[in-house]
Order: C-alpha cells, then structure tokens, then sequence
C-alpha cells in the first residue's frame, strides 16, 4: 500500500451517482475497499455466529423441556408401581397429552385407569389412541382385555382376533383369545384356538396349563353339542385321549344312567376308581345302586378302592355304604378301624373326624339309637369342615358338592376334603363353605 502511495499517488474519480463523483487517490481506493470487504466478513460471520446461538439455544430449550416430560413420564410409571394411581394419573396424563404416539405411555396410562375403575376412561384412551397410530397390537390386546372386564365378550373377540391376526403365534394372545370365546359360550371356536395355543407355547408349566385348557374346552364343546350321539362321541373319544378328566366320565355315566344303561354307568364309575378313587366317583357309584335299592353292588367296587392306598375316603365311603346296605356288623368293624387310624391321619394333617362322626351317626340311626345319633351327628356338624365336602386344591375353596368347574375357572379338581393335598387341606381349613350352586 505504501508502494502505491508512493510511485503511483495520482487521484482515480469514483463515480457516486450521475451527478456527483469523488477523486482519491489508488491507494486510498483499495484501502476502502479491502476495508469494505472486512467488514461485509466480519458482519456475515457475526450474524452467521448469531444464528447458529438461537438455533443451539432453541435446541437446548427443546432438550430440556423433552427431558422434562421424560421425568414427568417416570415420575408416572414410579408412581403407577408404588400404588399411588392419583399422581401417577396425572403425571402420565399429562406426558400422553403431549407425546400421543408412545404407546408404552398411553398402555401405562389405562392401566391407571383400570386401577382406579375408569373403565370407560380407558377404554376412550385407547380408542383414542388406536386412532392416532393404528392398529397396535398391544393396544388391541388391552382393548380385547378391556371389553371382557366389562361383560362384552363380543366385542372382546373382536379386539382380540385382530391383535392375533397380527402376532398368530403368540401364546398370551391366543389364550386371552380362546378365554373371550370361552366367556361368549362359543365353545366349538374355542377348541381350534386353544390347539393353536398348545402348538404355540414353548413354557412346560404354560404348555401343561394350555393342554389342561384345551382339555376343558373340548369337553363343553361335546357337553353342549345340539346334536347328543355327535355329543357323545366327542366325550368318549376325550375320555379315551384323557382318561384322568373325571368331568367326562360323569357325564358320560349320567348320560347312560339317564338311558336306562346302569352296566355302562357302573363300568365307567368302576374304571375310573381303578384309575384314582375320587370322592366324587365313590359317592356317584354308591347312590347309582342305591337308587335300584342295591348298594350291595357297590361294595365289591369300594373294598378294592381302599385297597393299594392310604386314603381316608374310599374307607369312608365303604363304611357309610355298608351301612346303607344294613350290613351293620361289617359298618361296625370298619368304623373302629377308621378310629384306630385317626390319629395316624391327624398327624398327617388329615380330619376324618366329621366324616367319620357322620357315618357313626346313621348307623345309630339305623338302629334306632336316636340319642347317640343326634350326639354324633350333631358332632359331625360342628366339626372342622362340613362332612364329604368337597376342596379345590387351585384355590382351596370348598363346595358342599362336587361341581366340574370351580369359580377360580379349574375344571375337574375338586376332591373331598380328607383326601386333598396337605397344602389344599391348609388353605381350605380357613375358607368358608360354597353352595353348589354358587
């Protein structure tokens, strides 16, 4: 520059306009427009600089506010799982308000709901939100689920096909399935589902719950088949694939002995007692000869049920026959053995008292001993569970009388009291006594 001042000092007019011009000299010249320049530079990179700091500042802001609901969301999910359903209501209600499309969230959220008993609180979410991401399996899962709470099975088949039109090997899907179809009575659609499940569940203890399902469904398809000889023939073709399923023998035996075939009612009884002598089996057995006036027929069939066992009830069941049949010295005999193996039973958790107070009781009546039967049977009535009842050892409700399904949903589990499991007969002790018909 100084060059330029020097060897080349003579003025260049610049041109401001058409009217006016101005005369510097070359180096002045360049110095204002290399100055120019530097400062057009300076301002871009300056405004450059402060753009990037408002875009980097909303960033941040954004950040923070998302973390924000991030905390507000786990606050709901903490709160969900510690029981306090008021503030997890709100803190979730709020996330999902803002963030509609995680699903995680509005599922935690009707879970909530269902907690508190907003049912249909619920039920507006979820179709809410099936609306904003579609058909989500989760969320049709809920729904399904949702519906059979509610009593409106239909619609919870509904739900629940579509859910498993997308995951159709989903064991949990196909079982909720299966249950909802169940819950409608549909149960010849339930059979094909149930299968699907077994086939599907790779769990033993969930595949042994599945079979035990299907087992069960298959035979109230039969039980309630329009058509009794179509009936009939799925009951015994069940009966020859799982022979230890006592609901279908009895049906089966009702079935014959409604028929007028007592033989074919007997031999199913006398089978199935060979199998395992249930109380139940025991006590149909004694009153189908006793209603023919022939409870000596029975006794054959209940002396080898006591045997190659030591279970109180066949020996119950034999005295209490005996004494139906007027063989009172035989009943006799067999009530002193029952009390010699009381105490035996006791320590191992088993009360034959009532039972055996019972029979002591009707056999003083039979021989007109009313004082020492009304003792007896009066014993019997206030002893540790209602004689011959009936415990289920899933969920130790006891029954006055045998039932195929137990209200905890079982199929086939009830036994007498006196010859459930130990762990069936700790629970059902505390648990009060069900009518048949509840």
């Amino acid at each position: 520059m100084g060059y330029l001042f020097y060897h080349n000092a003579h003025t260049v007019a610049l041109r401001l306009g058409s009217q006016s011009s101005v005369e510097l000299p070359v180096a002045a010249l360049v110095l204002a427009t290399l100055g120019l320049g530097a400062a057009l530079i300076l301002t871009g990179g300056a405004l450059r600089s402060s753009a990037s700091s408002v875009v980097g500042w909303r960033q941040r802001q954004r950040e923070r506010r998302h973390q924000a609901l991030l905390r507000v969301r786990e606050d709901g999910h903490r709160w969900l799982w510690s029981g306090d359903l008021d503030a997890a209501t709100r803190a979730l209600a709020r996330y999902v308000e803002q963030n509609p499309h995680d699903v995680d969230a509005v599922l935690a959220l009707a879970n909530a709901y269902d907690e508190r008993g907003e049912l249909e609180a619920e039920r507006r979410l979820l179709e809410t939100e099936r609306a904003v991401v579609g058909s989500e399996a989760r969320l049709l899962h809920q729904l399904g689920r949702l519906a059979l709470k509610r009593g409106n099975a239909g619609a919870a088949i509904d739900w629940l096909r579509e859910a498993v039109q997308q995951h159709p090997e989903s064991p949990r899907l196909l079982g909720e399935l299966t249950a909802a179809l169940a819950a409608e009575g549909r149960f010849a659609e339930a059979v094909p589902v149930a299968q699907r499940q077994v086939a599907a569940e790779r769990q033993p203890a969930h595949r042994d719950e599945a079979i035990q399902n299907l087992t069960a469904l298959r035979y109230r398809a039969a039980e309630s088949d329009p058509d009794a000889t179509s009936g009939d023939r799925a009951l015994r073709r069940l009966l020859g694939e799982s022979p230890e399923f006592v609901p279908t023998v009895l049906r089966l035996a009702s079935r014959a002995r409604a028929a007028g075939d007592i033989r074919t009612a007997e031999r199913l009884y006398r089978d199935a007692i060979r199998r395992r002598p249930r109380g139940v089996l025991l006590e149909r057995l004694t009153a189908l000869h006793a209603a023919s006036g022939q409870v000596d027929r029975a006794l054959p069939i209940l002396r080898d049920a006591c045997s190659g066992n030591d279970l109180a009830g066949p020996r119950l069941a034999l005295a209490r026959a005996l004494v139906q049949a007027g063989k009172h010295p035989a009943a006799d005999a067999e009530l002193a053995d029952l009390v010699r193996d009381t105490p035996a039973w006791r320590n191992n958790g088993i009360d034959v008292a009532p039972e055996r107070d019972l029979v002591a009781g009707e056999l003083a009546l039979a021989r007109a001993q009313d004082r020492e039967a009304a003792t007896l049977l009066g014993r019997a009535a206030t002893g540790g569970h209602r004689p011959f009842a009936y415990a289920c050892p899933r969920c130790a409700r006891v029954w006055s009388e045998w039932r195929d399904q137990c209200r905890c949903g079982a199929y086939g589990t009830l036994d007498w009291v006196v010859d459930a499991t130990p762990a069936a007969r700790g629970r059902a002790a505390g648990e009060p006594l069900a009518a048949a018909g509840a």
